[in-house]
């Protein structure tokens, strides 16, 4: 496949990079002279809210174990500012009351959050994220989330990847004019967002939307399948965890509807391969992520998935793409860090984060512009398809995109 990328730096010379950047021990305090929360001379503590035994899970303990897999890697090449890095880690489960009593005991303690996982999660703690001055790195992608210069959405946000996902079935005449796509979508911000964007991209395309919500905890579709099969859809979109997805595509096999499906970035994990239903997600499932694959042939994730597999052997993880977004998001960390050496407390950190106007890592993501809170750090996806006999299940089909619906689209942030 031709690539033509941005010339960066693979990780390991970034993390050094970002050590020598400046080793100043000034500054681990605020201008009123209080010592800045989770700055000493020789740490900078940062908060981690993940979802290691709910919902997502799977994903979850994968982000979880690839942040601290980077931060090891950013510390063994000198730190950030003269510092090493230290992770609180607190599991919510993605229940909204844990993550809160979880936040107001982990947030005294850290400088910034490197990552809080899931949307209703960090919408429930915007206001006290807001009244602390608080940065805090997402694996989330609503664009609701947008807006707010303390928080970072990693890539585009739910509606973009819809659009783009739809504007691909499109070229790829999976959808034409007049066509009906069926979209099941979750209940709450990833499924209402995406459903915006897909209304967005069926009205522009001439395609026909059919609709059906689902709960994170919903495990039989047929009866989504059933519907979508009676409203005769040429192709179905899903947000949906992992194990829904393969509900999905074995109850679209048993309904006898051939259709291609296209999941969220969140909708598959390896192990769905060795289930009753991998032969129709081999055949049907596609997914549209703003996050780069560990399969891909990049010099820089190629090096990434090598001491990946030296560290943890040779089991597939189970999902590639948090591994992925977490060892991106925390070596974007790592350069927000270094811009701020001089001012390491919550203000200067937030000064910081809009001073980043083009941070990539080749393959593992496009390039990111963080200055304007208010727009996606990026509108580009790529489409992906399962494969047996790639690294984590997944090899890809298109590399990241930006299609013209997308730039058109007026994403409504906040």
């Amino acid at each position: 496949m031709n690539r033509s990328r941005p010339r960066v730096l693979t990780a390991a010379a970034l993390a050094l990079t970002l050590s020598v950047t400046s080793c100043s021990t000034k500054a681990a305090t605020s201008s009123d002279g209080a010592a800045a929360p989770g700055v000493s001379d020789s740490t900078i503590k940062l908060g981690m809210l993940v979802d290691l035994s709910g919902a997502f899970a799977t994903s979850g303990k994968t982000s979880n174990t690839a942040g601290q897999f980077a931060v090891d890697e950013i510390n063994a090449a000198g730190g950030v500012c003269g510092r090493k890095i230290e992770l609180v880690v607190r599991d919510h489960g993605y229940d909204v009351q844990k993550a809160v009593t979880a936040y107001d005991e982990v947030a005294p303690q850290v400088l910034g959050f490197l990552n809080v996982y899931g949307s209703a999660i960090t919408s429930a703690l915007r206001d006290k994220i807001s009244a602390n001055d608080m940065l805090v790195g997402l694996t989330a992608f609503a664009p609701t989330l947008l807006g707010d210069p303390h928080l970072i959405v990693v890539g585009s946000t739910y509606d973009i990847q819809a659009i783009n996902s739809i504007d691909w079935m499109s070229r790829e005449g999976m959808l034409k004019k007049g066509d009906t796509l069926g979209h099941i979508y979750l209940q709450g911000e990833i499924g209402e967002t995406s459903l915006r964007g897909s209304t967005y991209a069926t009205e522009q395309l001439g395609l026909k939307l059919v609709g059906q919500q689902i709960k994170p905890t919903d495990a039989d579709l047929s009866s989504q399948v059933n519907a979508m099969k009676a409203a005769g859809v040429k192709a179905i979109l899903m947000d949906s965890t992992a194990k829904q997805a393969a509900a999905l595509a074995s109850a679209t096999q048993a309904a006898g509807l051939d259709v291609p499906i296209m999941g969220g970035v969140a909708s598959f994990s390896t192990s769905l391969l060795s289930t009753a239903a991998a032969p129709a997600l081999l055949e049907r499932y596609h997914r549209v992520s703003g996050v780069g694959l560990i399969s891909d042939d990049a010099p820089a994730v190629q090096k990434l998935a090598g001491k990946w597999k030296a560290k943890f052997g040779a089991e597939q993880p189970e999902s590639g793409g948090a591994i992925v977004l977490a060892y991106e998001t925390t070596h974007l960390w790592a350069k927000i860090i270094s811009g701020t050496c001089d001012d390491l407390t919550r203000k200067g950190l937030l000064a910081a984060r809009a001073k980043v106007t083009s941070f990539s890592m080749d393959g593992l993501g496009p390039a990111l512009d963080l200055s304007d809170p208010g727009q996606p750090t990026s509108r580009a996806s790529q489409i992906h398809r399962p494969d047996k006999d790639a690294y984590a299940g997944m090899k890809l089909l298109e590399d990241f995109k930006v299609s013209d619906l997308a730039k058109q689209y007026q994403v409504k942030a906040g």
